[in-house]
């Protein structure tokens, strides 16, 4: 059925894409149609910009070392993940250093990227969900940042909360503003714990 194919072929789309990419970077051909770099190419001809660029290709990548069976997935039998789940596996697996001329961190220790494998390519995880499980463990923060984080979040909400306060019209006046000028003591206070 006609309709079969024209899934497969969206499904896998990204991948076929990144496949394509990775290709015309390993065989240079951008030089031969007149560009310079891969970024070049897929820029003027293909209207992907450079950060998808490596998105594409780093997730290909990681399929070829970490998962080359993945590879093979058709996108309907074997539902392929979305590009944004595996840019997260990517990254985790072969973690980049955070800033120029800073070290990379160390890769994950072989039973996290087993746990990270079995949520990807087995349970299908979304990104969200896998940042909100895994994050903790790849990116520890120590406790210093996890209470300027904190401390962040209670100055956020505490402009919600203002601005929601606000909103509610069986609220008189007097209370929206003991609410406003409550949170604006909690935030000047909030910049002195900071401070």
């Amino acid at each position: 059925m006609k309709v079969v194919s024209v899934a497969r072929v969206f499904k896998r789309s990204w991948v076929d894409m990144a496949e394509s990419l990775v290709e015309v970077r390993k065989r240079r051909l951008f030089e031969r149609w007149g560009y310079e770099t891969l970024h070049g190419f897929a820029l003027e001809e293909l209207n992907i910009k450079r950060s998808t660029v490596e998105k594409l290709t780093g997730s290909y990548a990681a399929l070829e070392t970490h998962v080359p069976h993945v590879l093979q997935w058709d996108g309907v039998a074997q539902q392929v993940p979305d590009m944004e789940a595996v840019d997260y596996f990517a990254k985790a697996v072969d973690p980049r250093p955070k800033r120029e001329g800073e070290d990379a961190p160390p890769p994950p220790e072989p039973d996290v990227v087993a746990e990270l494998k079995q949520a990807i390519f087995e349970d299908q995880v979304s990104t969200p969900s896998l940042r909100r499980r895994f994050n903790p463990v790849l990116n520890p923060k120590d406790e210093g940042q996890q209470r300027i984080d904190l401390l962040n979040r209670v100055r956020a909400n505490s402009r919600r909360l203002e601005a929601l306060v606000s909103e509610v019209e069986e609220l008189t006046e007097e209370r929206v503003e003991q609410v406003t000028q409550c949170m604006e003591e909690l935030r000047t206070d909030i910049d002195l714990l900071e401070g």
